[in-house]
């Protein structure tokens, strides 16, 4: 069995210690994660991002800014998520100008009503966002999962993986 990944030192003094750790281990795990923790000295708003995608990069980095949760290398998928976003925001104003049904003339004059592709579109991009909101921590449910305590059960696990 592989068992769960171990926590950040942070997280792990935060549920308690279960694992009776010295100190000494957690500081040196500490020392360890920040070794290889990316640097936050250049992350910038995309330029390519739409004034939608922008206005919502700026919101979430204020938030994610203020709990020290984005690096250099989250600009890419931050940036993803915004532009997921902004598609959305537009393909939802596709559909309330259009509707959900359209009318379409076909090769021989018949009219028939067809699903409005930005129903599929704006579905897509939904998607899209809420699993890049889960990687952020950006849904109340993605928040306690990462807040979340551990079980007893779970906790002597990762007494042999400490």
């Amino acid at each position: 069995m592989a068992g769960r990944p171990k926590q950040p030192a942070a997280a792990h003094v935060a549920n308690g210690n279960k694992s009776m750790l010295s100190k000494a281990e957690i500081e040196a795990r500490q020392v360890a994660e920040d070794a290889i923790k990316p640097a936050s000295d250049n992350v910038v708003c995309p330029t390519w991002l739409d004034a939608v995608g922008k206005k919502m990069w700026h919101s979430i980095m204020d938030e994610l800014s203020a709990v020290d949760l984005i690096t250099n290398v989250d600009v890419y998928a931050l940036a993803l998520a915004c532009d997921a976003y902004s598609k959305y925001v537009k393909s939802s104003k596709d559909i309330k100008k259009d509707g959900l049904v359209l009318e379409h003339k076909n090769a021989i004059g018949a009219v028939n009503k067809v699903a409005n592709p930005s129903v599929a579109i704006a579905q897509k991009y939904a998607t899209q966002f809420k699993s890049y909101c889960s990687e952020f921590g950006l849904s109340p449910a993605a928040r306690a999962r990462l807040a979340r305590p551990k079980d007893d059960d779970e906790d002597d696990e990762d007494d042999d993986l400490d």
